[in-house]
């Protein structure tokens, strides 16, 4: 990949016919060594949505891509509140899966996306509780708690 940059710089930049890039398709395979370097080349790359919307962050949550999640995060904090056609937010596409630690990391990088709802009004905890994600439900309790006994003083 690097020789090929090398002679092409503008490569990274290009898409298929559902704006997919080489970023979304590593982040969505868990390829961190090549999401890594294209961010490098470039951190806007985060940026781009596919036709439905979905950024390579939606990808490796919904994929349980934690390293991956990281690294596009660092470059791009941003990008934890996009949402894609659905009106669903990464943290949506994160409690659809099984790893808890990924659910963690986009809640502690911006609380307030417990709160976001999909275009059907679907919050992603609604979505953990129908999908039978008892963790997920913890840990959204746990993050909850405090703001609760906070009302009640």
């Amino acid at each position: 990949m690097e020789v090929l940059m090398e002679v092409d710089p503008e490569l990274s930049l290009t898409f298929d016919s559902s704006n997919t890039t080489a970023l979304h398709s590593a982040a969505s395979q868990g390829h961190v060594e090549v999401v890594n370097f294209l961010l490098e080349k470039c951190s806007g790359l985060a940026l781009i949505a596919k036709s439905n919307g979905k950024t390579a962050l939606h990808s490796a949550a919904r994929n349980g891509h934690l390293e991956i999640l990281k690294a596009l995060l660092s470059k791009e904090p941003g990008l934890v509140i996009k949402i894609d056609k659905k009106g669903q937010t990464a943290l949506h596409m994160a409690v659809k899966g099984q790893t808890v630690e990924l659910v963690e990391e986009l809640i502690m990088s911006d609380p307030s996306l417990m709160n976001m709802v999909d275009n059907k009004g679907n919050s992603a905890l609604h979505i953990a509780v129908r999908k039978g994600r008892d963790q997920v439900f913890y840990l959204f309790f746990r993050f909850s708690l405090p703001c609760y006994f906070c009302y009640q003083i």
